[in-house]
């Protein structure tokens, strides 16, 4: 007799409260609590039928990501409500059209900030792009309901390009806030060190550290009791140590951490990784891992949502300042916070106990504990987001290999790194490598190149050619005039086009000044000549070399250089008459 098969589960695992919620409501259109926010599509000035296909679109195609994402777009479509209560140019579903989003883009453009300040082309494509999700999977999955759209395409391009660059921090500055970290977990461990020296000693010892410790652990539950619990009687010798002791802050770290003694912990595993805000301070109490045939080595890993894979990273796991080391001693330090911590949180390694309760860190908890910390240590303020950029850029400025940096960051594509390390420090970097190679490859050339008149291939003869350097009559040098490298030249012959070709690769130009005052003249003598030769002959001889002249050599030297050169070229003899 066959058995029964047992149904499959078909909850995904993790949104099961967010599915029952959405099964439970008998309208798209409730309202529904996300974190601290109503998400209440009633109170939005849409149309009826409009208000209610955008909000099943959303429940059921946005609902199950992430709670900061369902804030993200909720806010773009609160945009798309002003924009109707604005316009008035959407009475029904008849009006979602191709015709309707082109308006809706222009007036996205037209929107400004409190300063007069445009909206940025990345907060108004924001706004459009999540209608037009939201649009897409209606037409994808309720065909019958509205017509397919036809969408207004690229309405914001080089939206990435225009996007003004992150900050990022000098390598210095990273420096001084690494070892202000250390120093802060230095002191946390020394604190904890004696604490536990108290215990060991004078745990029996009424009024002294130790007893406060142990007192706490056997009839308070391992937490210092509430302000309005110590107010009433029998709470007196308990109260009187604690303020002898410093209070809630002296003692609580003895016990249990803060939120601003996580705060050096979590720059410091940032600045190691190269990690996002986010995605560190959303650490797993598993995110260090052993790896097989290296005892000495452990792997940080963690999640990034945004690139929807995991991120890893190695250290010396007997580093004292090392991630693997941090994590250990963060979650020794918290254990006791776990039962009183949310269930959905109780999985995170940055648990800690605020004056609301025990919680988690975030990065917005972090941003409000940065100014003091900066105060404390005399550091710069800085922005979290510039922790990750100025951290790559220093290992590439110190490495010099892109492909190694893309591996730190765990890029995808080596064009997103670019941006990273695409900074003016970089760049100076990069202009003095390409100025010593060049130096470099001109000193070869002039210690080791042939300068002796060469003897034509067919009479044998030497050419009439002088000893000794070959300078163009533009200024620059050429490596072999006998090479054949120009249209029309045979090899041994000299170049037809000699003293005046700006293609010829053998063509040396260097930042000299005399060399920049010959070629200022010749952009002038050859602008004169235009006046002057048949304009057949001009566009076929002279007008290719004037654009390259203008168009690709010049441009390459700076406007110190062009202009140090311009005192000189009066003293230059004058060049002789173009044919």
């Amino acid at each position: 007799m066959a058995t029964q098969r047992q149904p499959m589960r078909r909850t995904l695992q993790g949104n099961s409260r967010k599915a029952s919620e959405i099964a439970s409501s008998s309208r798209y259109d409730a309202p529904r609590m996300v974190r601290q926010t109503l998400v209440d599509f009633t109170s939005l000035g849409l149309p009826e039928d409009v208000r209610l296909t955008l909000a099943e679109a959303f429940w059921i195609h946005i609902g199950v990501r992430s709670e900061r994402s369902i804030h993200t777009h909720w806010f773009h479509l609160k945009t798309f409500d002003r924009f109707v209560r604005e316009t008035q140019a959407v009475s029904g579903l008849s009006d979602v059209h191709g015709h309707m989003l082109v308006c809706y883009v222009e007036w996205l453009n037209a929107q400004c900030k409190l300063d007069g300040k445009p909206w940025s082309k990345a907060g108004r494509a924001g706004s459009y792009t999540t209608l037009r999700k939201l649009l897409q999977w209606v037409e994808r999955c309720r065909p019958h309901v509205i017509p397919s759209i036809e969408y207004p395409f690229n309405p914001f391009p080089w939206r990435n390009r225009d996007t003004p660059p992150r900050s990022k921090i000098p390598a210095r500055e990273l420096r001084a806030i690494l070892q202000a970290c250390e120093t802060d977990i230095a002191k946390i461990r020394a604190g904890r060190q004696a604490a536990r020296s108290a215990r060991a000693a004078d745990a029996g010892k009424p009024g002294t550290l130790g007893w406060l410790l142990e007192y706490i652990d056997h009839h308070c539950g391992g937490m210092v009791p509430a302000a309005l619990e110590l107010s009433r009687a029998g709470w007196h010798p308990f109260r009187i140590a604690l303020a002898h002791f410093g209070g809630l802050r002296q003692v609580e770290p003895c016990l249990y951490p803060r939120g601003e003694l996580l705060l050096p912990y979590y720059l410091a595993i940032m600045i190691h990784t190269a990690g996002n805000p986010d995605p560190i301070a959303e650490l797993r109490r598993d995110c260090v891992q052993p790896i097989p045939l290296l005892d000495d080595r452990q792997a940080l890993v963690w999640f990034k949502a945004r690139a929807n894979s995991f991120q890893r990273r190695t250290f010396n796991r007997h580093d004292h300042y090392e991630p693997p080391t941090l994590v250990k001693e963060i979650m020794e330090w918290n254990e006791r916070l776990l039962p009183l911590v949310p269930a959905k949180l109780r999985d995170r390694l940055f648990i800690y106990k605020s004056p609301r309760g025990v919680t988690a860190l975030s990065s917005t908890a972090v941003k409000h504990m940065l100014k003091s910390f900066c105060q404390r240590h005399d550091l710069q303020h800085f922005a979290l987001a510039s922790i990750r950029p100025g951290v790559l850029s220093s290992f590439y400025r110190a490495s010099g290999e892109l492909r190694r940096v893309s591996a730190i960051a765990n890029h995808a594509h080596l064009s997103t790194t670019v941006r990273y390390v695409h900074t003016s420090e970089v760049q100076a970097l990069h202009r003095a490598r390409i100025a010593e190679l060049q130096s470099a490859f001109i000193g070869h050339i002039q210690q080791h190149g042939d300068r002796t008149p060469k003897a034509s291939a067919k009479t044998g003869k030497s050419t009439d050619v002088p000893d000794g350097q070959i300078v163009s009559m533009f200024g620059f040098d050429c490596i072999d005039p006998y090479s054949g490298a120009a249209p029309g030249s045979r090899r041994g012959e000299l170049c037809t086009n000699f003293m005046g070709c700006f293609t010829c690769p053998n063509a040396i130009i260097t930042a000299e000044p005399s060399t920049l005052a010959r070629l200022l003249q010749a952009r002038d003598h050859l602008r004169a000549a235009a006046t002057l030769l048949h304009p057949v002959r001009w566009q076929a001889f002279y007008a290719p070399q004037l654009r390259i002249l203008e168009e690709d050599i010049l441009p390459r030297f700076a406007a110190d250089e062009l202009a140090a050169a311009e005192p000189l070229r009066v003293q230059l003899a004058p060049l002789p008459e173009l044919r």
